[in-house]
């Protein structure tokens, strides 16, 4: 008897989930979603994998998806602790006979599916290519040969045809009889603190309803005809998709967004800013992929590069960062949104980067880590290739992208609208970066 364990990762839905199509191909099924009390301890970098603002997002994720498994006598089985010591145990104590998941680009993912695979030789390990919007067996080149550049990408790629979207799943197997009943258990690790919504900026309810409800308003609208024009703009629901929290937790796929944009053009039309999102879309698939060939590298200082950056890390200068508390206004704007609500725009992601590296001289990596903790949205390649490529240590073939935030700011808050909204905390412009020097003795004002 085929008895298989379906580990749910980020491919929460049952729309164009090959992944749960395949693990129903068998007499016994159980769906197990883990939560590591490794996501809430602080890593090297001072910041923890998961946020309190991603962790309720994915809670919905998770009860979203358990309703829908319900409506097919189906549930989700959601277990807390160690990841791999928890699938171990669950394929020994109901004798799987096959493992599948989804295959992402995370070393510590894959390290997982290996590790696994020597705990338990007798068990089938299924791995499905649906995170990404290419499966690894069509790419035209070995991923060693990945291109060097997203431009070299793009046009290797254009091509290249895309999968049509697979019918939701419509039954699946019956559980396991000796299943114990579902119990409310909440470990002492996780997050205490009741959830505050965030009473500016936007809240992302999660969970693949409201993703395919956000995916259906955004493509019914003449919104997609006009993206270009807005995209960089520093605020505003409708100025960019906002797909991107659904999409990286697999409450939607790759696939459904560019299915979403081939049918707007169709029946709306075809222009600059179609082709713009479909490029962005392109974007993440390069990440994705270069994270699966660079491995490791991603999170390294010198990542791509020959040598390290010439930056260092302030301990000071990173905490005024991350609160806000920089001599720089729309800075300091953009990470009280960022605090407020786990979501900034993608124009202002680069310039806190930017101000970050550049400007404080502050190891990038400690920014891609808060961006880790604090972002609903946050993906692993897209966040840490997009901080190499503003650090000078990634694929961007000119070394780095510097932006004058003067500059910035003259062209997208000219009237200091967005500043006048977010900069709650004090204007600490006229404040001196640094309380202490090199040597760690307090800097004294000029006329003492």
């Amino acid at each position: 008897m085929k008895r298989s364990l379906y580990w749910v990762t980020n491919d929460l839905r049952l729309n164009d989930n090959i992944a749960l199509n395949l693990a129903s191909q068998s007499e016994q099924l159980l769906c197990v979603y883990v939560v590591d009390k490794k996501w809430f301890e602080p890593k090297n970098y001072q910041s923890k994998p998961l946020g309190d603002k991603r962790w309720h997002f994915l809670q919905g994720c998770l009860s979203d998806f358990n309703q829908s498994l319900l409506a097919l006598d189906q549930q989700l089985y959601i277990v807390y602790g160690d990841t791999l010591s928890s699938l171990t145990a669950l394929c020994e104590k109901y004798d799987i006979t096959d493992v599948t998941t989804t295959r992402l680009p995370g070393t510590y993912e894959n390290n997982l599916i290996d590790e696994l695979g020597q705990r338990m030789p007798d068990v089938d390990i299924h791995q499905v290519d649906q995170f990404t919007l290419f499966p690894h067996h069509i790419l035209p080149f070995e991923l060693e040969q990945l291109p060097i550049s997203y431009s070299k990408f793009r046009k290797v790629m254009a091509d290249i045809s895309i999968a049509a979207v697979t019918p939701s799943i419509e039954s699946l197997p019956r559980m396991f009889a000796n299943m114990p009943s579902p119990t409310i258990f909440r470990p002492p690790w996780l997050p205490n603190a009741p959830y505050q919504r965030a009473k500016c900026g936007y809240n992302f309810e999660g969970g693949e309803t409201a993703g395919l409800k956000q995916l259906s308003r955004y493509f019914s609208l003449a919104l997609p005809a006009d993206y270009k024009q807005v995209r960089n703009n520093l605020d505003g629901w409708d100025n960019s998709s906002k797909l991107s929290a659904w999409l990286n937790y697999g409450c939607i796929s790759a696939r459904q967004v560019n299915h979403s944009i081939t049918v707007f053009e169709e029946q709306h039309t075809q222009n600059s800013s179609t082709e713009c999102l479909y490029l962005e879309l392109l974007w993440r698939e390069y990440f994705q992929w270069l994270h699966f060939k660079v491995g490791a590298k991603t999170y390294q200082f010198k990542g791509l590069a020959e040598h390290p950056p010439l930056t260092s890390f302030y301990p000071e200068r990173f905490n005024k960062w991350c609160l806000g508390q920089t001599p720089y206004p729309l800075v300091n704007a953009c990470m009280n949104e960022l605090i407020t609500t786990g979501y900034i725009s993608n124009r202002a992601r680069q310039i806190v980067a930017s101000c970050l590296v550049n400007e404080l001289s502050v190891d990038w990596r400690y920014g891609a880590a808060w961006f880790e903790e604090q972002l609903i949205d946050y993906d692993a390649g897209v966040n840490w290739g997009n901080w190499q490529y503003i650090a000078g240590v990634g694929v961007d073939p000119r070394g780095g992208r510097h932006f004058n935030i003067e500059k910035q700011t003259a062209l997208y808050d000219p009237d200091g609208v967005y500043q006048a909204k977010w900069l709650t905390r004090g204007d600490h412009s006229s404040k001196p970066l640094d309380s202490v020097d090199a040597a760690d003795w307090p800097v004294q004002p000029l006329n003492d």
